[in-house]
């Protein structure tokens, strides 16, 4: 087909995903995919061609350019999700159905140690509404490993200080829990709840409310993205932080500190293992190295 035929084919696709209540997250992965091979079929003066030779030939092209293996995946994704969409609707078959995905490198995920967290921490020393919303934010998505879309999803009465959880109603694929935070947590909570309450949008149900006027009710993930990246920056030494670290860092702490891998998927919304595999191994790596050192200087219990 056309690229101008396969761009139109994919506002039908998205449709279909928002229907399917794919997350914008995903949606945003999956198209992002597809639009990156019809750019790439473009500037070979190839047709769209939803088939294994093309698309090994555009994966190709992007470990050539110095892409990541995780990105080929992504993209690679993007392509066979639409391929496997538009056989369902044709009735034809998927071609790239049998497709195999790159192999990952088992890297060890990006995440903030326990230094960077206290100098993340101190950038958030003050009163002011923005220094406790962020040690809010920071503390929360630490402890409870949710996703960006998850903690801006959130609405006020999904999270129990008291109790010290909160509700998370619809998580990847749709499926809910109730995760737990901790004392320390609570409190940062608590003095942002109090701290909400005279807000001009504190009528909203939103939990996390942006901090200058906008036209959004609630913070976005690029207001997300954008005070977490600051925030790192202003620390002491400076290091880069995007939402998912904080992901990690919950998920390699829960580990380090014994916690059940059966726990750590029921709280962090995983339903396959193989998804906290390279969570636990960090952890592991990470008891590792302290046992060396103790080892190394003697200091056995």
């Amino acid at each position: 087909m056309k690229a101008d035929e396969a761009r139109i084919l994919a506002e039908s696709w998205v449709t279909h995903l928002e229907a399917e209540r794919k997350s914008p997250h995903t949606i945003l992965t999956y198209t992002a995919g597809l639009n990156a091979y019809i750019r790439w079929c473009e500037r070979e003066s190839l047709a769209v061609d939803l088939a294994p030779a093309p698309v090994e030939k555009f994966m190709a092209s992007l470990f050539d350019g110095g892409a990541e293996a995780a990105t080929v995946l992504s993209r690679q994704r993007g392509v066979r999700r639409f391929s496997a969409w538009l056989a369902g609707e044709t009735e034809k078959p998927d071609k790239l159905g049998r497709m195999k995905p790159p192999k990952l490198d088992e890297k060890i995920p990006p995440f903030v140690d326990e230094g960077q967290m206290a100098a993340l921490l101190a950038t958030c020393k003050t009163r002011s509404f923005n220094d406790v919303r962020d040690r809010a934010i920071i503390s929360l998505m630490a402890d409870t490993m949710t996703r960006a879309a998850e903690l801006l999803d959130l609405k006020r009465d999904d999270v129990n200080v008291r109790q010290r959880t909160a509700v998370v109603e619809r998580g990847k694929g749709g499926k809910g829990r109730v995760t737990a935070f901790s004392a320390q947590t609570a409190r940062d909570l608590d003095r942002y709840i109090r701290a909400r309450a005279p807000r001009r949008l504190a009528g909203e149900p939103w939990l996390w409310l942006p901090v200058k006027r906008s036209h959004e009710p609630r913070l976005t993930y690029g207001g997300l993205y954008t005070a977490l990246r600051r925030r790192a920056l202003r620390a002491d030494p400076p290091f880069r932080l995007h939402p998912h670290m904080l992901r990690s860092t919950g998920a390699i702490s829960f580990r380090r500190k014994g916690g059940q891998v059966t726990s750590l998927m029921a709280l962090g919304g995983w339903s396959d293992i193989a998804m906290v595999q390279r969570y636990i191994r960090a952890a592991e790596n990470d008891l590792a190295i302290e046992e060396a050192r103790r080892l190394f200087d003697g200091d056995t219990p």
